[in-house]
């Protein structure tokens, strides 16, 4: 009896793995998204605990490889600053100081002033219907703070006077 019950844990635990790992498959995803995902789908806590191990340990789950990845990807689809990339990868479930290291390396490949200047590059198609405030806006939704977008505004507003 003992055996079956051992069997069917071990048949579960099995189950478990390859529904994380299909999710992986379809995209990265942080330890906190597998866990939630596992949870919805009704694993145990045990189950979970042991299923996030063994994809630890296989190196299909690396929350700190996870970050720069998506961080990278995300800077280059969509240019912002450093608030922004700090909210959104905090969403994803990564730790606070995975956040923290993976913010200080993006932004020592690329200065958030650069990319504030693609924003405003990619906007002035339509700043001039926009105007300059609106553009304003657009950077502070995208995450950089008042000294950036008052270096990067400087010379639209120049030009605008």
């Amino acid at each position: 009896m003992s055996r079956r019950i051992a069997s069917k844990a071990a048949a579960t635990s099995d189950q478990w793995l390859e529904l994380a790992v299909r999710a992986l498959a379809r995209s990265d995803r942080t330890t906190a998204q597998i866990e939630r995902l596992l949870a919805a789908k009704g694993a145990s806590p045990a189950q979970i605990r042991v299923t996030v191990r063994r994809l630890t340990s296989l190196k299909y789950l690396n929350d700190e490889v996870f970050a720069v990845r998506w961080a990278e990807r995300r800077l280059a689809r969509m240019p912002m600053g450093r608030a922004r990339l700090h909210e959104e990868l905090l969403a994803t479930g990564c730790a606070e100081r995975i956040v923290h290291a993976t913010l200080r390396a993006a932004y020592r490949k690329v200065s958030e002033q650069d990319l504030a200047v693609q924003v405003l590059t990619r906007a002035s198609r339509t700043a001039s219907a926009k105007g300059p405030g609106r553009v304003a806006r657009l950077l502070s939704q995208r995450g950089f703070d008042e000294d950036t977008i008052e270096t990067v505004m400087g010379p639209l507003m120049r030009e605008g006077s």
